[in-house]
């Protein structure tokens, strides 16, 4: 599997650095910043490949700039005028081989119209979601741009993925969603069970 390194950034946002384990080359996604990007890309002794981009909020792409002045990397991310930075446009079904697994690209529109996720796979090793702000712990993500039946089908697409897929959301959101479950689930002993098991962490 891909060896996958949380940066954070600002508030709550967490960038994603995706490498091979024991080589260099290195896949960022949705690269908001980029100073934490580049720190970390040294302390870990990686070089960038290239850089994923989900949607076109800000906190998202605001590093790419920076980053592409430091490597010249492909940018993938969708065909968004709001995204002018990417030079390889994606949609649904689209495969991309980086870093030495196959990144398989879903459209799940709801928080953004444009919206994709990124499905990592490697030959019997699991799979790996870059899903951005579509989905969290507990939680989707706020629909600016979607409807809920919009969101409701993207997350039907992601649902139906492993059981066992490893998920990387962009921001820590999961307290706040476990307090709103709670609202309005008061008595579910899940909900209660997760709340209280992400405390003490």
């Amino acid at each position: 599997m891909l060896d996958v390194a949380a940066v954070k950034a600002f508030r709550d946002n967490y960038l994603w650095v995706a490498h091979e384990p024991g080589h260099a080359e290195a896949c960022v996604v949705d690269p908001g910043d980029a100073g934490p990007i580049l720190q970390h890309l040294a302390a870990a002794g990686l070089q960038l490949k290239a850089i994923l981009v989900t949607h076109h909020h800000a906190d998202h792409i605001g590093g790419i700039d920076e980053l592409l002045r430091h490597a010249s990397v492909p940018v993938y991310g969708p065909a968004s005028p709001k995204i002018p930075q990417v030079t390889h446009p994606v949609h649904e079904g689209s495969v991309l081989a980086l870093c030495g697994h196959r990144f398989r690209v879903v459209e799940v529109p709801g928080h953004t119209l444009e919206h994709i996720a990124y499905v990592a796979t490697s030959s019997g090793q699991g799979t790996q979601l870059f899903c951005g702000d579509t989905l969290f712990a507990a939680g989707c993500g706020r629909m600016f741009e979607g409807t809920p039946p919009v969101m409701h089908a993207s997350l039907q697409k992601l649902a139906a993925l492993p059981g066992d897929t490893l998920v990387y959301c962009a921001h820590e959101y999961t307290l706040g969603n476990l307090r709103f479950a709670a609202a309005v689930m008061p008595d579910s002993p899940a909900v209660a069970a997760r709340i209280v098991a992400d405390q003490a962490k």
